[in-house]
């Protein structure tokens, strides 16, 4: 379908294009010929380009319209294999000695078998892989026992060599490592992996204060206690929609992008936020611009290699909680959800804690919780707001103070 029939339709609407284009560049020089001489000849001869642009803009629309809309993504294909040539002190100009294709000589420097098989890329992946060199198992792990745990076994994620600190618990490296690798279910399965971790008595501990623990390891380098952590910007971007009744659970699907063809440059580049109630792995990102969101709560850089995040408390991220529209159309979503739930103040307490801290509210919270409600009610009441829309404003305010709160943001 793609060689018989996208391709040639393709071809006829870059054709068209270039047409409207030449057509286009002809309207600036009778703008200013029309100017300088406003005869009836240079009018009529402008509104006879003008005619023609509008007629080959309307052809080029029609060409799009047949084209058949397909999912697209970057991707790579095969090429002549060839090796490369040493660089004497990184000139190209100054070619050296022809360098073989292989792995990396500390890492086994395994050869091709077959130099003309192909570009290389799966013996590659496979060479990284292999069980006797267990270097990308370790990083693996170390990466995943870094987002559950907030830091890794070993502390420079993207460093194991000698410049890098070494594993606090060494043993424990290498025997996930080999787990992952040797797995009779399914080896290098991050699914299992993270149930291995998830299920373990380590990751199940509760953040306790132990004074003779901490004066003897101050880092908590042996594990005596869960290290508190943050939720990440998507962490918490989740934890809103999902208490709000809002998350979307199905995968994602291709965000509304500009059609075809592009007319963004290096100086009109392409910027948008496209909103999404689902998870916040199917957020568009976007090289030069982080999404809102993320940018506030420390998300990754999407234009570098993040290995750690900063860990940053401003001022900002409260307000944000406080006055983002989509904060505030969540919190009336919960809003309206716990008013269906419970008919009494009491009862609308009990069950929003558990939804949102999973556990009851204590008898000082109760009593500041009535508080802060009666005293919004009064404002909304200056503010000739009533009923339930006023319950309900009452609420979501009442709401967006648990979400900004340090037990909902921080995993103890």
């Amino acid at each position: 379908v793609l060689r018989n029939v996208v391709q040639p339709l393709e071809a006829e609407l870059a054709s068209a294009n270039r047409e409207l284009h030449e057509a286009e560049k002809r309207i600036d020089p009778l703008k200013t010929k029309l100017e300088m001489d406003r005869s009836a000849e240079n009018e009529a001869e402008l509104q006879a380009a003008r005619r023609e642009v509008d007629r080959l803009r309307q052809k080029r629309d029609a060409v799009q319209s047949r084209i058949p809309r397909y999912l697209k993504a970057y991707a790579v294909s095969e090429g002549k294999p060839a090796d490369a040539r040493l660089q004497r002190k990184g000139d190209p100009r100054q070619a050296g000695p022809t360098v073989p294709r292989g792995f990396l000589q500390v890492l086994g420097g395994q050869r091709l078998t077959d130099p003309n098989a192909g570009s290389g890329r799966r013996e590659l992946a496979d060479w990284v892989i292999q069980a006797n060199t267990p270097l990308a198992a370790r990083v693996l792990v170390n990466r995943v026992w870094q987002q559950h745990f907030g830091e890794g076994l070993v502390r420079t994620p993207s460093d194991f060599g000698s410049r890098g600190q070494p594993p606090t618990h060494p043993e424990l490296l290498d025997w996930l490592a080999r787990f992952i690798i040797e797995d009779s279910g399914r080896p290098w399965s991050l699914k299992r992996l993270h149930r291995l971790i998830m299920t373990s008595a380590t990751y199940q501990q509760a953040v306790v204060a132990d004074e003779s623990a901490l004066n003897r390891d101050p880092r908590n380098e042996l594990l005596w206690s869960f290290r508190r952590r943050r939720l990440s910007a998507e962490e918490y971007r989740d934890a809103l929609l999902m208490t709000s009744g809002v998350l979307n659970r199905s995968p994602g699907e291709g965000h509304p992008f500009p059609p075809e063809p592009f007319k963004f440059t290096q100086h009109k580049p392409f910027v948008a936020v496209y909103d999404t109630p689902r998870r916040s792995v199917y957020l568009m990102q976007q090289r030069i611009k982080k999404h809102p969101w993320l940018e506030v709560f420390d998300g990754a850089d999407p234009n570098a290699i993040t290995a750690q995040r900063p860990l940053n408390t401003t001022p900002i991220q409260a307000l944000t909680v406080m006055n983002d529209p989509l904060v505030h159309q969540l919190a009336e979503r919960f809003a309206e959800r716990l008013l269906n739930a419970a008919a009494t103040d009491q009862s609308r307490l009990d069950w929003a804690f558990g939804v949102l801290l999973c556990r009851a509210p204590t008898e000082p919270e109760r009593e500041l919780s009535l508080a802060f409600l009666q005293e919004v009610r009064e404002s909304l009441g200056e503010s000739q707001q009533s009923g339930r829309d006023a319950e309900r404003a009452a609420w979501a305010s009442w709401v967006r103070t648990v979400w900004a709160g340090n037990e909902f943001v921080f995993l103890d």
